[in-house]
């Protein structure tokens, strides 16, 4: 009995160290796709002209949806990939917020600034 006990034992002890001998698998590599950068800093900018049409898309011929005075401080939302040319004049079309309305606005009349505070003191210089 106490062999059969030995033999047994042996025999576990052997099937547990070729168990552990397996084959291990080795996990794939998974490529993510980039992600983009959040940011949390807003960007504003500063109407320079009289009086500057809202959009509600980023096109020169698109509906108006109000107008901005000069020194109005705007909360830049996000700009068009390409820059536009209108009247001779090149810039981004941006998207922007003011007082609860969003729409679009032709760059070449704002000047982009990364700070509200440092908006509104460019604002106050203007008037």
């Amino acid at each position: 009995m106490a062999k059969s006990l030995l033999f047994l034992g042996c025999l576990l002890l052997l099937l547990t160290a070729l168990g552990s001998c397996a084959r291990r698998q080795v996990a794939e590599r998974i490529e993510l796709p980039p992600t983009p950068v959040l940011s949390v800093r807003s960007t504003w900018a500063v109407v320079t002209s009289p009086f500057l049409r809202v959009r509600d898309e980023p096109l020169a011929k698109a509906a108006v949806l109000a107008h901005i005075r000069r020194g109005a401080v705007l909360e830049v939302l996000s700009h068009t990939d390409r820059k536009e040319e209108l009247e001779q004049i090149s810039s981004y079309w941006y998207q922007v917020s003011y007082e609860g309305l969003r729409g679009w606005v032709f760059g070449a009349f704002l000047e982009i600034v990364d700070s509200k505070a440092r908006a509104e003191s460019l604002a106050a210089e203007l008037d």
